[in-house]
Parts: C-alpha cells; sequence; structure tokens
C-alpha cells in the first residue's frame, strides 16, 4: 500500500510555502488527488459498496493534468484524460450510461482556475491540436456499453514545434450530464484542465555531483548532498525549472538537497530555473529563484561567472557554477552564502 518516508529538514531553514510558484500548488493538488485514488483502490474487498452501491462516473484524473511533447513537427497523440465507470456488480456493469462532456468555449473555466492558481492558461487552437472524439455542438458525448469501464479522450498534435512558448496552452472540459446507469462522482472535481506543454531540448533527468565541495559561509555544518537527481521541466522556450526528484531518501520538490551531521536537509525557498541564451549555443544566460525573486527569506541563486555554465550540445551535459546569496544572513556585498560548483549528467528523458 501507500508507504511513508521520514525526511529529517535542517532546523532553521525555513519553508515559505505562500511564495510558491503556481505550477508546484498544481503538482501539490495532483499528487494529494493521486494518494487519494490509491488508497482508495487499496480497500479490502470486504469493505466495498457492494450491490447496494450506485454506478459512479468520473474523470480520471480530475482537476488538473499536464502532458508534455517533444518539439518536433511530426503527429504526437496523448492520452488528455479518461472517464471511468466504477460500477458495484455486474448486473450495473451489463447496462447502459450516457455521459456529456461540455467544452469550455466560454473558456469560464480557464479563467477561473487562472484566478484561484496565478496561471496564465488559454485554450488550445484547434490548429495546434484537436480531440478524438472531437466536440460536436461543443460537447463530447459518450456511451458506455455493456460490459465497458472507461472512455478515453485524445489529444493530436500534427506539429508541436508550431507551439507559441509565450503562451500557456490547455483544453478544459466539464462532465454535465449522466443518463442511463450512474451518477457523478460527489468526491472529485467534474472538470478537468489539461494542459499542452512543449518540451525544449534540455528537458530532461540529470545527476548532479560536486566539481568541488558546497560551502556554506554562514554554516560549515551544512554541506552538500551529492549525487542527486533533477528532473529539468520545460517552462518556457529557452527555460527550465530543476525538480529534485531524488528516489534516496525520496524527496520531490523545487529545492537544492544538503546535509548536516549525516541528516538531509534542503534550503528552504530555494529552487533554480534556468534561462539559457536564445541562439542556442547552451550558454546559461540567467537564474532564477522558483520560489520568489526575490522569496522573504531573501535566498537568491546566482550565476558565478567563473565557471563554464554552458549545456553541452554533444553530451547533454551542463557545467554549472552557482552562489545562493542571502542578505539577510550575510550582510556586506556581494551577500554570497553558499557556493556551488556541479556536473549535471544527462541521465535521459524524464518520466
Amino acid at each position: 500500500m501507500v508507504g511513508s518516508v521520514v525526511v529529517t529538514v535542517i532546523k532553521n531553514i525555513n519553508l515559505n510555502i505562500n511564495t510558491m510558484k503556481t505550477f508546484h500548488k498544481i503538482k501539490i493538488a495532483v499528487c494529494v488527488l493521486l494518494l487519494a485514488l490509491l488508497a482508495v483502490s487499496c480497500i479490502p474487498k470486504q469493505e466495498s459498496i457492494g450491490g447496494a452501491g450506485q454506478t459512479i462516473l468520473k474523470l480520471f484524473p480530475a482537476g488538473y493534468t499536464m502532458l508534455p511533447f517533444d518539439a518536433v513537427a511530426t503527429v504526437q497523440t496523448g492520452l488528455l484524460f479518461e472517464v471511468r465507470r466504477d460500477v458495484p456488480n455486474s448486473a450495473a456493469l451489463n447496462t447502459e450510461t450516457t455521459v456529456v462532456l461540455q467544452y469550455d468555449a466560454t473558456h469560464a473555466i480557464l479563467d477561473t482556475f487562472n484566478v484561484h492558481n496565478e496561471t496564465s492558461f488559454v485554450p488550445l487552437p484547434v490548429s495546434l491540436g484537436t480531440t478524438t472524439p472531437a466536440p460536436v455542438g461543443g460537447k463530447i458525448i459518450l456511451t458506455f456499453a455493456a460490459g465497458e469501464f472507461s472512455k478515453s479522450i485524445i489529444v493530436n498534435i500534427p506539429n508541436a514545434s508550431a507551439f507559441d512558448f509565450t503562451k500557456q496552452y490547455a483544453i478544459a472540459y466539464k462532465m454535465t450530464e449522466v443518463t442511463g446507469t450512474g451518477t457523478k462522482s460527489a468526491a472529485l472535481s467534474d472538470t478537468i484542465i489539461a494542459q499542452l506543454l512543449i518540451k525544449n531540448k534540455y528537458d530532461g533527468s540529470y545527476e548532479v555531483t560536486a566539481n568541488s565541495p558546497m560551502v556554506d559561509a554562514a554554516n560549515s555544518a551544512l554541506t552538500g548532498w551529492y549525487p542527486f537527481l533533477f528532473d529539468l521541466e520545460t517552462s518556457g522556450e529557452h527555460s527550465v525549472t530543476c525538480l529534485l526528484a531524488d528516489p534516496d531518501p525520496g524527496y520531490f520538490d523545487y529545492y537544492h538537497p544538503i546535509t548536516s551531521g549525516g541528516n538531509y536537509g534542503v534550503y528552504g525557498a530555494f529552487g533554480l530555473e534556468l534561462e539559457f541564451d536564445h541562439s542556442g549555443n547552451g550558454n546559461i544566460l540567467a537564474v532564477r529563484n522558483t520560489w520568489g525573486n526575490p522569496p522573504s527569506n531573501t535566498r537568491m541563486p546566482a550565476i558565478d561567472p567563473s565557471g563554464v555554465n554552458k549545456w553541452d550540445a554533444a553530451t547533454n551535459n551542463i557545467q554549472f557554477k552557482y552562489w545562493m546569496l542571502q542578505p539577510n544572513t550575510v550582510t556586506s556585498p556581494p551577500y554570497i552564502r553558499v557556493y556551488f560548483d556541479e556536473t549535471w549528467t544527462y541521465k535521459g528523458p524524464r518520466d
């Protein structure tokens, strides 16, 4: 079933969740949802609702999902979402159910989501992508025949290289009607916002090792935790955010790992978003903090110009030398608290 991982967070490393970027809040919501779904799926048979229960129709995933595509001109397809029918018994399975999905033609779903999550999603133009089945009159009507558990909505992308990286594209639907046997889930959202994201060439999974030891000028007890994994996630045509995706000890977030006395920890409200030279030569042009610029704890990344600071097109590896500035702790210019000198070795596409 669902296990738990205990992580010791080093004292005096403050987390400021309120300043986190929206995509991080979305990921938390999605993870909580998936854990809840997994927990429900693990209920022993003797605790199921049995023949007295109802047939439940639900979107999977519900609320929000993200589909990454390669920036190529060839046709790509992906599973946008599913409509699932949970039945209590074989008699219910052998009945017919019809579900109506309403396309977000007025942008009301996206507008509401944008307001609550500080995103800027816009509808995906039909020239860039369509769905199978396609909406007719703004609706997709799905009929579950006897024996059917799920229906898939597929997105078709004819030319992902035509996407405008300055825009956040999404497709939104709402489950509006259920007829025949079944009712909408009361526990899950009846809307789905699917973000369509095109991966740039820097996107992927990287193993991070130290070229020289990490040094914390304010606290010498804090040292680097190496090696670890960064998932570089496309955030724009020339930029990526760095997700700490370390299976040991199982920490996944927009941080940099550290250790003190063997205890695993992170620098709170300190994450990396890299921007590469727009000419495509791989030079790291700028670095920003995914938690705010600056966050309330004043921690900011900065490029150390003495480093290579470049993505290598031949290997996909990155050499990066940088600092963590913290003016509220190191009060004299140039405010450098931590020194990093790292090699990021490309391991392949991220999961």
